[in-house]
């Protein structure tokens, strides 16, 4: 069990954090309902999320339905770029490793079959079938595609995708999915995707990027490779929607609000929720408490009431941060609602960040 404030502070349902990311069902059917009521609206047209700085404090703009994932660079002080969350169905590894990724702010999940011919598999390989939904803590060892090679040469085995949830809250639908070979000659994976009653089946290659952390792909359009991810020396943390599993008496996966933190550069921990912000200093900083879970920030900054039907946010949770050249901070959260048009709005976490002396 790891030792962080997700597993220290109790859950706004009463809810524990399981990290076995399994789900049964006996039905896709049923799987689809629970989309549907755990997820809502969002707004396509991606924005740049505008800087807010007083006195060390930042807003993130997201938008009221959490559409856009925002980059932040600590050094800078600035947002560098942003994309919706929609962009993509999966993401791969760049670098040295060949992790496979689904989209955890869809709260997309997906079924590993036995079988290893896609136009063998339908809707009927979903029946009892146990769901893996991909954790925000970003470890390989309990990502939800699991090992999909040896070595550099793919298993076959064929995925069921589960895809999320679209602008009017209806479903994205399901597709199935299988991994070919990875190339070293073109450096570049190789992807093979259809509908689940074998139409519209596309083969794509996903070539990795320098310096980049993950490159992207969308099944919408035959196929979209994106690499709008900035340079993973360029940013130390995203705002952004994932997915987490909340454990007996729900055992449901959830979609949560949060900080996942760079995995190239940056790491991060939860120090306490008594210390005085102001007064804390580099000599307050304890080392063994790094580590590379990319949720220590989360989500758990903002507590939610369903009594009011709203949040509120921890002022007094305290998070230490450690950049790759070195360099420490310490960061608050403040707000998360932004007056508009006299009405407060979610989706615009406020937070304070300094440079530790």
């Amino acid at each position: 069990m790891r030792n962080s404030i997700n597993s220290r502070k109790s859950q706004v349902t009463s809810m524990k954090l399981n990290s076995a990311g399994k789900v049964p069902y006996t039905a896709f059917g049923a799987l689809l309902l629970l989309c549907l009521l755990l997820s809502s609206c969002f707004k396509e047209k991606p924005i740049k999320a505008p800087v807010i700085i007083t006195n060390g404090v930042y807003t993130a703009d997201m938008g009221v339905n959490y559409t856009q994932q925002l980059y932040f660079n600590m050094q800078t002080g600035q947002f560098v770029d942003s994309n919706s969350k929609y962009d993509y169905d999966m993401a791969f590894d760049c670098g040295f490793t060949y992790n496979v990724w689904i989209n955890g702010a869809n709260l997309a999940l997906v079924w590993r079959t036995t079988k290893t011919n896609i136009q063998d598999v339908t809707f009927a390989d979903t029946v009892g079938i146990h769901w893996h939904e991909e954790l925000g803590s970003g470890q390989p060892d309990s990502n939800a595609i699991g090992v999909w090679q040896n070595g550099l040469v793919s298993n076959q085995t064929v995925y069921i995708i589960n895809r999320g949830i679209d602008s009017n809250g209806h479903s994205l639908g399901f597709a199935k999915m299988q991994m070919g070979d990875f190339s070293t000659g073109t450096n570049s994976y190789s992807v093979t995707f259809s509908n689940m009653d074998n139409s519209n089946m596309h083969t794509v290659s996903v070539p990795k990027v320098n310096s980049k952390n993950l490159v992207f792909l969308s099944f919408n359009g035959g196929g979209a490779v994106h690499d709008f991810e900035p340079l993973n020396t360029n940013w130390d943390f995203i705002f952004t929607q994932y997915s987490v599993w909340f454990g007996p008496p729900n055992n449901i996966p959830y979609k949560v609000t949060g900080v996942l933190t760079n995995p190239a550069q940056t790491y991060s921990y939860f120090m306490d929720s008594t210390s005085n912000f102001d007064s804390v200093s580099l000599k307050n900083i304890n080392q063994s408490k790094f580590n590379t879970y990319r949720d220590n920030i989360g989500y758990l900054w903002k507590t939610y009431s369903f009594n009011t039907s709203s949040y509120t946010v921890n002022t007094d949770y305290i998070y230490i941060i450690k950049t790759g050249n070195g360099t420490y901070y310490k960061m608050r959260f403040l707000q998360f609602y932004q007056l508009e048009s006299g009405f407060e709005t979610k989706g615009y976490p406020q937070f304070q960040l300094f440079q530790l002396q």
